[in-house]
């Protein structure tokens, strides 16, 4: 499968048609001839053929993703004739022709798009709006980004317009799951950079961010270059930010979770897993009781101080690691996302440290905390599974009365 995360045919389909309705309204070539539009059309076919959906008259799932697939790759063709997207576009739409009556009429109108002007609407747009959006959507956020940086004059505004194209291409791929989808993101972010001056205000916001983008890649493909990379733009970051710089503590974490990371894939080395804990301790104190940001930073400190005591056994690191998981709970509003996988580290921690003392009362915690996330949460969700883990492990032990 093309994509680590399988989306809906439904979706692929849709933003297929997306992409090749925008070209007929457009006119824009860049958006056709966008390489994401062909990995969309390759996953709806995909899908449709592993489903196993049946093929022939009135077999509409089947003749939907082929006659879209192959009105894109016509259009590929028609905005830079190709003999590839030819054969591909005639294979595709010879399968589905007599299912589709007009067709010839759908032909006619790609072929004049190239005669007329372009047609570009360019918008600001606030790109982090997006998260969790159908595909479809984002494609259109893509859209409307290139083409304000087309329209743009201003050299500063450009910049600012195509790390807003970066982190819109971020979120494609955290729809897809495609790794090219962040590699875009990060060659954009990177071109960015290097236009941007050491004394801009932006530039260390933009070196965090690129390190994000690296940082999931090392995720994704386990490039250890790329988490390297990661490091040294957080650092780069850190270094850039005065001292009394409001975005200092994010970059400290983000450092610091990143030499974590890097600690427990790669080095194994105690020296980067202190260094990594004492920058997100560090974070942690001079981040203000009202920053949004502490819950995360908090939750980053406890995982480090989980990390070294699996290290050490030090009864110090595992009081440390219980006490930062409840002040990240504490400090994580229950509407957050990661709200309820922070009170599971609280239950775990209680766990640990029930198997390292035996204190029936961190069983108990453990136990209740555990039951509470399995009736929050369906079967199928990630964290179904670890409370069940945690409940197992703890003996099943009903709370006291």
């Amino acid at each position: 499968m093309l994509y680590l995360t399988v989306l809906p045919p439904d979706e692929l389909l849709a933003a297929v048609r997306a992409r090749v309705n925008r070209y007929v309204n457009s006119g824009d070539a860049e958006d056709i001839l966008d390489q994401a539009g062909v990995r969309d059309a390759r996953a709806l076919l995909a899908v449709i053929d592993e489903t196993g959906y049946p093929r022939g008259e009135g077999a509409l799932p089947w003749i939907h993703a082929y006659h879209a697939a192959g009105l894109l790759h016509h259009a590929r063709d028609v905005a830079r004739p190709d003999t590839v997207d030819r054969e591909q576009a005639e294979s595709l739409l010879a399968q589905v022709h007599d299912w589709v009556p007009d067709l010839a009429e759908q032909l006619r109108k790609l072929a004049q798009v190239p005669q007329e002007p372009a047609r570009l609407r360019p918008r600001r747009v606030a790109v982090h709006a997006f998260a969790g959006s159908a595909l479809d959507e984002i494609d259109g956020v893509v859209t409307a980004t290139r083409h304000a940086i087309r329209e743009c004059r201003d050299w500063s505004e450009s910049l600012t317009l195509r790390m807003n194209l970066a982190e819109a291409q971020h979120l494609r791929f955290g729809r897809t799951g495609d790794v090219a989808d962040l590699s875009e993101a990060i060659t954009t972010a990177q071109a960015v950079i290097r236009e941007t001056a050491p004394y801009d205000a932006r530039y260390t916001n933009r070196l965090s961010t690129l390190a994000g983008f690296l940082q999931a890649r090392f995720v994704s493909t386990m490039d250890i270059s790329d988490l390297d990379a990661a490091v040294e733009s957080y650092r780069k970051a850190l270094d850039a930010a005065a001292a009394d710089h409001e975005d200092r503590p994010m970059y400290l974490s983000n450092l610091g979770r990143a030499r974590l990371l890097r600690y427990a894939y790669v080095s194994q080395d105690p020296a980067e897993l202190d260094t990594a804990l004492a920058e997100m301790r560090t974070a942690v104190d001079t981040t203000t009781p009202d920053d949004p940001g502490l819950g995360t930073r908090l939750s980053g400190l406890h995982q480090a101080y989980r990390a070294r005591y699996e290290a050490t056994r030090d009864a110090g690191d595992l009081a440390e690691a219980l006490r930062t998981a409840h002040a990240a709970v504490e400090a994580t509003a229950p509407e957050h996302m990661d709200y309820l996988e922070r009170i599971l580290d609280v239950g775990a921690t209680h766990l640990e440290r029930y198997e390292r003392g035996g204190d029936e009362g961190d069983a108990t915690a453990a136990t209740e905390i555990a039951r509470s996330i399995l009736h929050a949460v369906p079967p199928e969700h990630p964290l179904h599974r670890l409370a069940t883990d945690v409940l197992d492990r703890a003996g099943g032990r009903t709370p006291r009365a």
